[in-house]
């Protein structure tokens, strides 16, 4: 489902960046500067940062079964993405810790 998500940004990204070079063949100034840049600012500036936390979260040690001392309660508890994406709109980018 994950993965998913990464090609789907990747596939509107994609489209976005022909658009803008039709643009400029077209030499359509207006679309290319309020339609493609903008539209490239905010669908990577909000699904590319999902996509950036899905792969951090692949390489994040969770580790139920650790035997550090004192690192029980932190490595059980996996990072939530729709927790940090909702903070980041409702809290400022505030995110809560988690001790």
């Amino acid at each position: 489902m994950k993965i998913s998500v990464i090609i789907a940004v990747a596939h509107m990204s994609m489209g976005i960046v022909v658009k803008g070079l039709n643009a400029l063949y077209f030499k359509q100034k207006v679309v290319f500067w309020f339609e493609v840049v903008t539209g490239l600012i905010i669908l990577n500036g909000l699904f590319g940062w999902m996509d950036a936390l899905i792969i951090i979260k692949w390489f994040y040690a969770m580790n139920p079964y650790s035997s550090l001392p004192g690192m029980e309660a932190k490595i059980n508890q996996a990072p939530s993405i729709i927790s940090v994406m909702i903070n980041n709109f409702l809290a400022g980018g505030a995110q809560p810790f988690v001790s």
